[in-house]
């Protein structure tokens, strides 16, 4: 049960996970009281501090509720998760709207990162990240994408799958995210972008970056996603819920 020393994963992420694992496999149930940070120190051999940074994430992340005088429950089993993205998908949003959508158009191709990706990946310029280009929309475009990812996943032998669901994909290849970043902005967009989305007045376009890590806080993709602000709604939704 203890940590490995060897790995240079931090502790506290090392722990992180090895807890989330204990909620997600049904080990510990909703509403049951977790061991003291006492009791998981001496468990995984690391100092209470550490154990506290790992639960801090989880209380974060809605696994995981601290009760004062009590102890810490697990506050939801979050088993679904493995299922999941936590982020809807383009296809998912345009049903909420009403409107069918589909690829019109798809590139994938295999690349060098080159110096503006190898610094947002943190790995090297001459690393090969995998590029998926899509633009997509109804019988007009309405967004172009440009997605970047580690190529830890099996390129499809059907390439129409990634125009369909990419997150649907990467999850029969067992790669899923745990922590999204997303920043939104209106842009005046370039001419070459405008023609994509056949925007051919001063109608900004929406600008979204992602970027989506995994359990590890690794970064596995990054994406610049462009809307026809004409066409497309941004929605989100944020719950309360009361402690």
């Amino acid at each position: 049960m203890a940590v490995d020393k060897t790995n240079n994963t931090p502790f506290y992420l090392q722990v992180r996970n090895k807890l989330r694992k204990n909620i997600e496999t049904g080990v510990w149930k909703e509403g049951e009281l977790i061991p003291s940070e006492k009791e998981l120190s001496k468990a995984y051999g690391v100092s209470r501090v550490t154990i506290r940074n790992a639960i801090s994430q989880l209380v974060q992340q809605q696994y995981l509720v601290r009760r004062a005088g009590f102890g810490t429950i697990v506050y939801q089993n979050k088993s679904s998760l493995l299922n999941f993205t936590l982020v809807r998908s383009f296809s998912n949003e345009m049903k909420e709207m009403g409107l069918p959508c589909k690829t019109l158009e798809m590139e994938f191709n295999l690349i060098p990162a080159g110096n503006k990706l190898a610094s947002i990946f943190n790995i090297k310029p001459d690393d090969n990240l995998f590029n998926l280009k899509r633009i997509r929309g109804t019988q007009v475009p309405i967004l172009f994408s440009d997605t970047y990812l580690l190529p830890i996943m099996k390129k499809p032998e059907n390439l129409s799958v990634l125009g369909e669901s990419l997150y649907r994909y990467l999850g029969t290849q067992k790669i899923y995210f745990t922590h999204f970043e997303e920043y939104v902005s209106a842009v005046s967009g370039t001419k070459d972008m405008k023609n994509l989305l056949k925007v051919y007045d001063d109608t900004p376009l929406l600008k979204r970056v992602r970027y989506a890590y995994d359990g590890q806080e690794k970064l596995i993709e990054y994406t610049e996603t462009f809307y026809n602000s004409a066409l497309y709604e941004y929605r989100t939704e944020i719950i309360y819920r009361k402690q």
